[in-house]
């Protein structure tokens, strides 16, 4: 019986045994299989198209080295393409659950040197992060576009942050976009070199933060139809062209900003507007850009086909300077072929660079430029054309310096710290040929500068509210100024300050002769003979006749007013005392 017992025992044994044997076995199986699995991810199993698979756990993220990315090796071209097509998720109901994020696969590039070859793309959405811009740095050595986000399916939405991106090649775009859309958002990332740091087309709504662009070829940014885009505490130094924001279709970049940016060193442009639709800009700094003789360092146009003109195009607190770097005599804000263009609240420093400040160009409809101030800038507005409608300060204030202007002219004397003043003011005046007119001062006395053939007339009392300058049919105008009035008891030869003059002619015939400048078409003088003594006041013309006569004489009491209409001068009145 023992015998039996034992034999039983015996067999129970290496039955358990056997079975913990072939335990042990499956667990290890498994755990090696599941390591393997981990390590080549079956796109099978990822991608999977079956809305069972909503509840699928997905991986945190994807490692590059997990798809054989390693930091020893010259191209990780292929194992970043692995991570990123391991990641997408391919179902579209999925996609467009509003848990997307849950959903969107996650490629990780940690800290290190990583080497690219080629490019890499994707037609879906996904998102790709690194350890920080101090840490997982990327070498793309390829030409061409390095991460392409480009679909012609439909929109979607990406990711990308803490990473710096080199490249060196000189015809290569670190990141194309297209059709990105919703959540999208770029960060926290460094472009440095090659041909375009982002290239953008058909965008809405993307967000673009805390990033930073310099040495490329051709532009920072360069952008077609980029809606309800904004770019955020950014900075883009030392391009050809800083950024460039165009259209491809009818109300593109409706909604595009830019908030707190810096555009700086940048050879020809900083910043280019073209064919936009709506454009606001707030707070951001413009320095030194327009390196190349006569580049701005912003430039609003179009292309005038009738269809894509600039519709809105306006800045809020900018600052503008010369910098070191700015070409000589640039000009700081170039504005044409646009509806409406506003300029509120904004500073420009010449540091001895800037020439002119805004140049409001051809095809301007209307122009807001209020509370700006100037510094050093010679000439501080310019507008080309009477047709733009102009909107500016109650009073314009200046920075301190030398020589301001207003509309091309201005402080004649070139004394520092010149105040000028404007308080009312009714569209664009002076001629059509080439000339400008503007306020300023003279000798410390407000100023009209550059009236008629360019001479400046002094203004004895400050322009009030209410009072304006305008130029029916091209002729400028003055209302409700109190001009010279001269009194005398010589002969007299009138000069430009000469509005009305009273002659006493008690002691014998006096002479008034007209200068050769006030041959002016609407110049218009008033001379009396104020004597009691039966003298008599010669009025003649230098060069023309009044009224067909050389010589027109006044006797006691008797007045005239005089008009210049071209070619001689015309009685409007003649007053005789009974």
């Amino acid at each position: 019986m023992k015998a039996s017992n034992q034999k039983y025992l015996t067999y129970f044994t290496l039955v358990v045994t056997t079975a913990l044997l072939v335990l042990v076995g499956v667990v290890i199986w498994h755990l090696l299989e599941h390591k393997r699995a981990s390590a080549e991810i079956q796109l099978s199993n990822i991608n999977a198209t079956s809305l069972d698979f909503k509840k699928l756990i997905r991986p945190t993220f994807f490692n590059i080295e997990d798809f054989g990315g390693s930091i020893d090796k010259e191209d990780n071209s292929e194992a970043l393409q692995a991570a990123i097509d391991a990641a997408i998720v391919v179902n579209k109901k999925l996609r467009e659950d509003d848990k997307w994020d849950i959903y969107i696969g996650k490629v990780y590039i940690p800290s290190g040197i990583w080497k690219f070859q080629e490019g890499v793309k994707s037609d879906y959405g996904v998102e790709i992060f690194g350890d920080g811009i101090s840490k997982t740095y990327m070498e793309y050595n390829g030409e061409g576009v390095f991460l392409d986000f480009s679909s012609e399916k439909e929109k979607f939405d990406l990711k990308l942050r803490d990473f710096f991106i080199k490249q060196n090649t000189s015809n290569s775009t670190a990141i194309s976009l297209a059709q990105t859309n919703r959540n999208s958002h770029i960060d926290n990332i460094i472009v440095e070199g090659g041909g375009v740091g982002i290239a953008l087309e058909n965008c809405f709504t993307t967000r673009f933060s805390s990033f930073f662009i310099y040495n490329t070829k051709d532009f920072g940014v360069f952008a077609k139809n980029s809606t309800n885009t904004d770019f955020v505490d950014f900075k883009i130094e030392n391009c050809t062209i800083g950024a460039k924001f165009t259209n491809s279709e009818t109300n593109s970049a409706a909604g595009l900003k830019l908030i707190s940016g810096v555009f700086q060193g940048c050879r020809n442009e900083g910043l280019i507007l073209e064919d936009i639709t709506n454009f606001a800009s707030f707070s951001t700094f413009f320095e030194g850009n327009g390196r190349s003789t006569g580049r701005s360092q912003i430039l609003a146009t179009s292309d005038l086909n009738g269809e894509y003109d600039n519709d809105i195009v306006a800045f809020y607190s900018p600052f503008i300077t010369g910098g070191f770097s700015s070409s000589s005599n640039s000009t700081a804000v170039l504005v044409e072929n646009t509806k409406n263009f506003v300029f509120k609240e904004g500073f420009i420093r010449s540091n001895d660079k800037i020439k002119i400040g805004i140049q409001i160009g051809k095809n301007v409809d209307n122009a807001e430029l209020v509370n700006n101030k100037f510094s050093g800038v010679q000439e501080d507005i310019i507008v080309e054309e009477k047709a733009t409608n102009m909107v500016l300060d109650v009073e314009l204030r200046h920075g301190r310096g030398y020589g301001r202007s207003f509309l091309g002219l201005g402080s004649e004397s070139k004394k520092t710290n010149n105040r000028h003043y404007l308080e009312s003011f009714q569209g664009l005046f002076g001629k059509n040929d080439g000339q400008r007119v503007g306020i300023g001062t003279y000798d410390g006395r407000p100023s009209l500068q550059g009236f008629g053939s360019g001479s400046s007339f002094n203004l004895f009392t400050n322009p009030k509210a209410g009072n304006h300058i305008s130029a029916p049919n091209g002729y400028t105008q003055i209302s409700g100024l109190k001009l010279g009035t001269t009194i005398t008891s010589s002969n007299y030869k009138t000069d430009q300050k000469t509005h009305t003059v009273l002659v006493d002619s008690s002691e014998g015939d006096r002479k008034v002769d007209i200068s050769t400048t006030e041959e002016q078409v609407q110049r218009y003088l008033t001379i009396k003979n104020t004597g009691a003594s039966g003298h008599l006041v010669n009025v003649k013309s230098a060069t023309t006749s009044i009224e067909n006569k050389r010589t027109l004489q006044l006797k006691d009491g008797e007045s005239v007013s005089l008009v210049h209409d071209g070619n001689q001068w015309r009685i409007v009145s003649l007053f005789s005392p009974l």
